[in-house]
């Protein structure tokens, strides 16, 4: 008997779902909370799926783990990297479970491409899986392949004006979550664990419009057939991060340029200057069914000279554009800030600058600016960013190099991430009555353990949460793990730049 069932819903949180669950569209998320104990949960700086899906297998915060976003930038090399599964220098949770003899069910995790080999089986997911090789055991995937088990959309939502896309997006939500309940009718683990990820992505372009109404819809009545099928099992709802709608976009090396901390080179051309550019040319192939072919013949002579889209260009092609003898900083999305030659006056000039911030509209961008040391704790902060600042509910920021204004209204997405998330515990064996303020998403995979038993690694960041009356905490001491690194590949860069987070 599957003895405890995490469901991960991909940037969720309770402010996006109280108008549907006031409204009866939600009847089984409602029914938990009646029956069960719910609270905010806040997520690791910045609040990303990556890196916080593995914050939450983990136990630990990004200074532990190595791994910040979804890219690194090494200002020394000047190159920029995409992070995989072996990437983050942890042990996860499901590796504890194994240790002490139990087993574990992982499906659709983000950033556990390629899979770990865990007893009983794993199904890597998120926007950074790749259609082969994603099944432990091997066998596993060739049977899903068979049935026509699909990783991705095969065509991407990567507009408000893609609702067909949508729809199918839809579609796949509902066909992830039929085959999680089959796996948990065919294998007993004693954890098991699925992430819903593709509805943040129908939040980041449509927010509360119909496309990700549907989808709650979906999600929730496959939360009560498996609170149906599995009533004896302490169900856990839990979210990387929340999101809420844009007001403001701020192009932030737009915003480093004119300060004078950035200097780039002629982002303008022939092409650029007729709207030519990888998004457009990306959706006019796949609508024409020759998205591979037109990829493998374009020449790379070309394809360098095209921004990505229309707020210009992203990932290694941002860095070329940089003048590094000249410039003082350089950003990514979502509040990271990397100090070229990590200078101590241009750290302090910078936070002071941020904190001091304002929109067109008088309203600060950043509720937060930290130092890393301040963002972070552990062995690997000296790899993160020098600056992190929380962008105020509300921003996106953009860390696209291009023509871009400091600000604009919102763009292609019509919500962002918030560190606010969600957390709710249900079943016979949750004894609380209530959750004494937010929850950390570092809380969780100690929580996971204590709740089949198993003793919590002491180097977490996290603690249970009292969930299980007076029911023991164990302790252990933490475990090896596998710390060979393998940057991601160029295509899966391409689905994180479709889906709009690499900038």
């Amino acid at each position: 008997m599957t003895e405890t069932i995490v469901l991960g819903l991909d940037g969720a949180n309770w402010a996006l779902l109280e108008p549907w669950l006031d409204e009866g569209r939600l009847p089984n998320i409602a029914a938990l909370r009646d029956e069960g104990v719910w609270t905010d949960m806040h997520s690791c700086f910045p609040p990303v799926t990556c890196p916080n899906w593995r914050c939450y297998s983990t136990g630990k915060n990004p200074g532990k783990l190595g791994v910040f976003w979804w890219e690194t930038i090494d200002t020394d090399r000047r190159t920029l990297t995409t992070p995989d599964s072996r990437s983050f220098k942890s042990a996860n949770y499901w590796d504890y479970l194994n240790d002490a003899g139990l087993t574990a069910g992982i499906m659709n995790l983000p950033m556990t491409y390629p899979p770990f080999e865990v007893d009983e089986f794993m199904i890597a997911g998120g926007p950074d899986s790749e259609p082969e090789g994603y099944a432990h055991p091997p066998e596993l995937g060739d049977r899903l392949d068979m049935e026509g088990y699909r990783l991705h959309p095969d065509v991407p939502v990567t507009s408000k004006e893609d609702r067909d896309a949508a729809d199918a997006v839809v579609d796949l939500i509902r066909e992830r979550l039929l085959t999680f309940r089959e796996r948990l009718d065919d294998t007993d683990v004693d954890v098991a664990h699925c992430t819903v990820f593709y509805v943040n992505v129908l939040q980041h372009f449509f927010w509360r419009g119909e496309p990700t109404r549907r989808a709650w819809e979906v999600i929730d009545e496959q939360i009560g057939a498996i609170r149906d099928s599995h009533p004896d099992a302490t169900l856990l709802l839990m979210s990387d991060h929340g999101c809420k709608d844009v007001d403001t976009v701020f192009y932030v090396n737009s915003w480093l340029e004119e300060q004078g901390y950035l200097v780039t080179e002629d982002t303008s051309g022939l092409l650029t200057e007729y709207g030519i550019n990888k998004e457009r040319l990306s959706k006019l192939a796949h609508r024409l069914g020759v998205h591979g072919l037109v990829t493998r013949l374009t020449p790379d002579s070309v394809t360098d000279r095209l921004p990505e889209d229309d707020e210009g260009f992203k990932r290694e092609q941002k860095l070329e554009k940089v003048d590094w003898e000249r410039s003082r900083a350089v950003a990514s999305g979502q509040g990271l800030v990397y100090v070229i030659d990590d200078d101590p006056e241009t750290v302090d000039a910078l936070v002071d600058d941020l904190e001091s911030l304002t929109d067109d509209d008088g309203n600060p961008v950043a509720r937060q600016v930290m130092r890393r040391e301040e963002a972070y704790d552990g062995p690997f902060v000296d790899d993160a960013p020098e600056i992190v600042f929380d962008q105020r509910p509300g921003v996106h920021t953009s860390g696209a190099i291009g023509s871009n204004p400091v600000f604009a209204d919102a763009g292609q997405w019509e919500a962002e991430n918030v560190r606010t998330g969600l957390f709710l515990a249900d079943g016979p064996a949750v004894e609380a009555t209530g959750i004494d303020g937010p929850i950390s998403i570092t809380d969780i995979a100690p929580t996971v353990l204590h709740s089949v038993d198993c003793a919590v690694p002491t180097d977490v960041d996290g603690s249970p949460v009292p969930l299980f009356g007076d029911r023991e905490v164990e302790t252990c001491d933490p475990l090896p793990f596998d710390a060979v690194t393998d940057a991601a590949r160029g295509d899966v860069q391409d689905r994180l730049e479709d889906l709009g987070y690499l900038e």
